[in-house]
């Protein structure tokens, strides 16, 4: 809900800046990507990733818009190995990270085929700004009593000067509105060897107007 809200105000001020007689077409899309992997053993540990995207473009030209978009998602490591905590008679039995990133990007779209086409081609790239918050928790047990205690860790929170890039493949069902898929990374300013490094897939949908 919360990335919503900044959603509307970030949409809103972008409104407010753009002279509407540079506005040809107008395009808003929104994807969801959901992710989950289980690995261990007795598969007991499980990896989660959620993450939610929306966007605003307004068309330059026929094919290449300036794309303003937000991003959020939410991947949580739930791990329940038994191991030492180092003290005797005391060991951990689970742990959980929790990572929440919020992405504000504003770059350059451009379609790779005409409006009229069945499937088109979409590639974008910009400039992104990344808000990532980490926490998580620990479980303890006492070997003894068998009596467990829940840890919460410290909350980090960094920001990063980021690049992203787009390739999505839109399938026109309407004269405006279509159905998308979408591979997205974001990656450190300048580092284009981390781009492989952090990759999503979302499915979404896409409106002109």
């Amino acid at each position: 809900m919360q990335t919503l809200k900044r959603f509307n105000i970030f949409l809103f001020v972008i409104l407010l800046l753009i002279p509407l007689k540079s506005m040809g077409m107008f395009e808003l899309d929104f994807d969801f990507g959901y992710d989950r992997q289980i690995y261990g053993v007795n598969r007991q540990n499980s990896v989660v990733s959620r993450n939610y995207s929306g966007g605003f473009s307004s068309y330059l030209f026929d094919l290449t818009a300036l794309d303003f978009n937000i991003a959020n998602s939410q991947d949580i490591t739930s791990e329940n190995d038994r191991y030492s905590t180092g003290v005797i008679g005391y060991e951990v039995v689970a742990h959980q990270n929790r990572v929440k990133t919020n992405v504000y990007g504003v770059g350059i779209k451009q379609m790779l085929a005409g409006r009229g086409s069945f499937i088109v081609p979409v590639i974008s790239v910009g400039y992104a700004r990344e808000f990532v918050t980490s926490s998580g928790d620990l479980t303890v047990e006492n070997t003894s009593t068998l009596e467990r205690s829940v840890y919460n860790l410290k909350e980090t929170r960094q920001r990063y000067n980021s690049v992203f890039g787009a390739f999505s493949l839109q399938i026109k069902l309407t004269e405006r509105f279509s159905l998308k898929g979408t591979v997205k990374t974001i990656f450190p300013a300048f580092k284009f060897s981390k781009a492989r490094d952090n990759v999503k897939y979302s499915a979404g949908m896409t409106w002109f107007f």
